[in-house]
């Protein structure tokens, strides 16, 4: 629940981080097998070290890097154009969510051809 306080491992490059996050959002995305709902959060961190500040800003200015890269993704299943996750939920017309990533993107089919961006 927003406001709840969580110790939390990342394990990023050799070095795990062990960061203490407070959930900030909690908003439900999609069903898993009809069964589970599947949920993103969003967190903030609670005083991370000087050295965990550095490590998040590396994996983010990378991960920025590598979604600027994809410019348009081509295949005959919808997938996601970050990752390549199968696991993608339809929002609304066109507009697509990656439960695997948590990447929003837009998409549409051409016959048996599927286009996302």
């Amino acid at each position: 629940m927003p406001g709840d306080q969580w110790p939390l491992l990342l394990e990023v490059g050799r070095t795990p981080l062990l960061l203490l996050a407070r959930v900030v959002r909690c908003e439900p995305v999609a069903m898993h097998r009809g069964r589970h709902v599947v949920y993103a959060l969003g967190l903030a961190f609670i005083a991370p070290s000087a050295d965990a500040l550095a490590v998040l800003d590396r994996v983010c200015r990378a991960a920025t890097a590598a979604r600027r890269a994809v410019w348009l993704s081509i295949s005959l299943v919808r997938r996601c154009p970050q990752c390549r996750s199968r696991a993608v939920a339809k929002e609304a017309h066109r507009q697509y969510l990656c439960t695997a990533c948590l990447c929003r993107f837009r998409g549409f089919r051409i016959a048996f051809i599927r286009f996302a961006r």
